[in-house]
């Protein structure tokens, strides 16, 4: 708990101290969440059946994709940017002989991101109530753990993209893909339904398609967590396979670049 707080605290103290940058994320917020809404007023057809099943409005369908979304970002970019960022200073092999393990750097360098990620994710949700976004069905304990799974998951990704940079020095082209993938067939931006038939068998692939249909339904229709018992036990794959997949490929790749000596190249 005390190197977990240790971890938090410098992350913050370093977030804050750039007290423009720390602003303009949440600024540019408040910037989006009208651009989402007004762009939702002249798609045609943007009340049409393929929404129905999540309450009826495109608006409140591409705020949540789009807001959340975010965590698969911050999931592709936080371990990669801590581990380039212990590179560019020299303190990388100084981490990984500290008495801390290989999975708690790797977690607690984590714990400030996904907590600014979440201030973001309900920053986006409360200035969409300022227009046309319904809260009032909504199921708090369903989205929480649909929310802390995909998290996991999208954990799991980010820490096998960072073994990937461990070994090739560049992870970007994999995050792209990834990203990619997910915004056109993730469910981000319409509905799966809509895509063609191969594109739909690949978008159950990909973890923010089950984590977006399980978010949606609990806050725009109010499901309960027996009511996305399919989106949980898919999502709780995902993370039963993608974290331990990362945990070993990141430790194999840590264990080769000490073999070659290139673990402090960047």
């Amino acid at each position: 708990m005390t190197s977990a707080w240790a971890f938090l605290k410098r992350d913050f103290l370093l977030a804050t101290s750039y007290k423009l940058d720390f602003a303009v994320q949440l600024l540019r917020i408040a910037a989006l969440v009208p651009m989402y809404f007004y762009f939702s007023r002249m798609v045609s057809g943007s009340q049409s059946l393929e929404f129905e099943r999540y309450g009826g409005s495109y608006f409140a369908f591409l705020l949540t994709g789009m807001a959340f979304l975010d965590y698969l970002g911050v999931s592709l970019q936080t371990f990669n940017q801590s581990l380039r960022d212990s590179q560019l200073m020299g303190t990388l092999e100084i981490m990984l002989l500290s008495p801390t393990s290989l999975t708690g750097i790797l977690l607690y360098s984590s714990l400030w991101v996904y907590l600014f990620a979440t201030i973001r994710f309900l920053l986006y949700l409360s200035l969409g109530l300022m227009f046309d976004l319904e809260l009032g069905r909504s199921d708090v304990l369903a989205a929480l753990v649909i929310l802390l799974l995909a998290v996991v998951g999208f954990a799991g990704l980010g820490i096998l993209s960072a073994s990937i940079t461990v070994v090739a020095k560049r992870g970007l082209g994999v995050n792209w893909v990834v990203s990619l993938a997910s915004l056109i067939c993730g469910g981000v931006l319409f509905p799966t339904t809509v895509l063609p038939g191969w594109l739909q068998k690949v978008s159950a692939y990909i973890p923010i398609t089950h984590a977006l249909e399980g978010m949606r339904l609990a806050l725009l229709k109010g499901y309960s967590l027996s009511q996305l018992g399919p989106q949980v036990a898919i999502l709780l794959i995902f993370a039963g396979v993608l974290v331990p997949g990362g945990l070993i490929a990141f430790a194999a790749a840590i264990r080769r670049t000490k073999v070659t000596g290139t673990l402090g190249q960047y």
